[in-house]
């Protein structure tokens, strides 16, 4: 008997596109708590561990730059069936590991891979939805995401108490098969006019996105907002295992938190998206956040008798101001090409990812442990989220008002 396609943005179709969404962070958090077992297993450095989150997410970002364009041009379920197949295979390739070397190099494939799902997930919302339902479904899926990393450093210190680094995985590669065959069973084809599929084309389209006005800076706020939170995912386990020390079997319980904050945030950002907030003031609010937090860090954790609330407590603010970030300023930045939402997609993902990745290796390479130089990142990516957010929403109005001038001389005449 056939098995019945889910319709787009349907409950179910969202509850999917969600759980896709949610591969790159378990491949992220299910191997945090890991972070200093490989130190001792392999005899290296933090900085190189460091490496098995920081060059997957390179990886991830490389992936991106391809997986939109090739699927702009050849459909998008086809190009995300084949990304889920090659992580799983990448997974186990990491659980068989016998040295940091392969680890890594097997991580940075398994990013490869993982860059199709929320690539084609950004693609499938763009090609169905509307720029305001979009940024509401990207805020529900962002709220439904979150669960991931409130759980998976948890999972993944179980895994690792009861059967080692290499189990959290085989996992992995587990969840990537039951993944593809939830897509290939339920997800349809959402592109409906292919592009061409040439060299000339891919860079055609990338020149399109970054001429085309009010695409560059609502990416950059994103770049910003993920630059602070990566800088936290790779800095946690040291600062608070080392820092405060907190255990591996309790690190899962406080990453739980700013997760939990992150979905609040994203919660609220979708329900002030539909009581008719505009994304540009939403974007405005969140990196209101994202600053608050960022300098409150800066000065909290300096203070002894705080001890790690001081570090938490502006964390779970900036995880909020992310939650209502992100969703608008992906939208924003998408909204001006629809005709390319794949490599628009690419794009944004590239770019953020990149962000993310150079922000999480340098925080370990120079701070380790360090709360100092983990705030002033952490501080000064706020700062600048709230500067573009605030240019961005100032742009918006001029335009509006703009177009509601050329409208009343067009009824005058």
């Amino acid at each position: 008997m056939a098995v019945q396609r889910v319709a787009p943005g349907s409950r179910a179709w969202i509850g999917i596109l969600a759980a896709l969404n949610a591969i790159v962070a378990l491949g992220v958090d299910m191997s945090l708590p890991a972070q200093p077992t490989l130190v001792a297993t392999f005899g290296t450095s933090k900085d190189t561990a460091a490496l098995t989150l920081s060059l997957f997410l390179g990886g991830f970002a490389v992936g991106q730059l391809l997986v939109g364009y090739v699927s702009d041009a050849l459909g998008r379920r086809g190009v995300l069936l084949t990304g889920l197949a090659v992580f799983s295979l990448a997974g186990t390739a990491c659980a068989l590991a016998t040295s940091i070397e392969m680890l890594i190099a097997c991580r940075i494939l398994q990013g490869l891979a993982a860059s199709a799902a929320p690539v084609i997930v950004r693609a499938m919302i763009r090609d169905t939805q509307p720029a305001d339902s979009a940024a509401r479904l990207l805020s529900a899926m962002l709220a439904i995401l979150a669960l991931a990393p409130m759980i998976a450093p948890t999972i993944g210190g179980v895994l690792l108490h009861i059967s080692g680094w290499y189990g959290i995985f085989a996992v992995l590669a587990a969840t990537g098969t039951i993944l593809f065959v939830i897509a290939w069973l339920y997800l349809d084809e959402t592109l409906v006019t292919p592009q061409p599929a040439n060299f000339a084309g891919m860079v055609s389209g990338f020149r399109t996105f970054f001429r085309t006005p009010g695409t560059t800076l609502p990416m950059m706020i994103s770049c910003c907002n993920f630059a602070g939170q990566f800088a936290y995912i790779a800095a946690s386990p040291y600062i608070l295992m080392e820092g405060y020390g907190v255990s591996e079997g309790h690190y899962g319980y406080y990453f739980a938190l700013t997760a939990l904050a992150l979905m609040l945030g994203a919660f609220t950002g979708r329900a002030m998206l539909r009581a008719g907030r505009a994304p540009s003031g939403m974007i405005v609010v969140g990196a209101s956040l994202l600053l608050c937090g960022g300098i409150l860090v800066a000065i909290t954790t300096h203070v002894a008798d705080l001890g790690i609330a001081g570090f938490l407590i502006p964390m779970m603010i900036y995880f909020f101001g992310s939650g209502m970030t992100g969703p608008s300023a992906s939208a924003i930045a998408m909204e001006p090409v629809p005709h390319i939402a794949g490599t628009a997609s690419s794009i944004l993902g590239f770019c953020i990812t990149t962000a993310g990745s150079i922000s999480g290796w340098a925080t370990t390479k120079i701070g380790g442990a360090s709360v100092t130089t983990f705030s002033w990142v952490v501080g000064v990516m706020g700062a600048l989220a709230w500067v573009i957010a605030v240019t961005v929403r100032s742009s918006k109005n001029r335009d509006s008002r703009r177009s509601g001038t050329d409208s009343a001389h067009a009824r005058a005449a």
